[in-house]
């Protein structure tokens, strides 16, 4: 079963945001939570807050879910409105001043966690034979 929260008007860009989401999207819960904590960003404490708003959801909605099982399986982030100010500049213009707004919307899954697929690239690694001072082939890969 999938659990969604949605966090709307947010006090941060969307792009400050949306630079932790990889940190969180396709793993368990509680991974997420220990990569956020470690975080200095002023936006990885609203991601914190969501996920675990989103486990006390699960666990509302029905009561024999074990957390350890959530997994992150999406979770992304919207523009929401910008406040728009203005500041008094030189020679008597005005410069703007933006105040941007964002909707963070994580989606919390319970269901098995598909595998992740290995990406084989292709050509891969060359081995080159390089001698040494001592004369001695030793193989490197570069």
């Amino acid at each position: 079963m999938e659990y969604k929260v949605k966090v709307r008007y947010i006090r941060v860009g969307r792009r400050k945001v949306s630079r932790l989401i990889p940190f969180i999207k396709g793993i368990y819960v509680a991974r997420g939570l220990a990569n956020l904590t470690t975080m200095p960003q002023m936006s990885s404490k609203i991601l914190r807050k969501a996920i675990k708003t989103g486990i006390a959801d699960a666990l509302f909605k029905s009561r024999n879910i074990n957390p350890d099982t959530l997994w992150v399986k999406n979770a992304y982030v919207d523009q929401g409105p910008t406040l728009k100010r203005i500041r008094p500049a030189s020679r008597g213009s005005a410069d703007p001043i933006l105040k941007p707004f964002s909707h963070l919307t994580v989606i919390l899954s319970d269901d098995k966690m598909p595998d992740k697929k290995r990406r084989v690239k292709s050509g891969g690694h060359k081995k080159v034979k390089v001698e040494t001072l001592e004369n001695k082939p030793v193989e490197m890969e570069g």
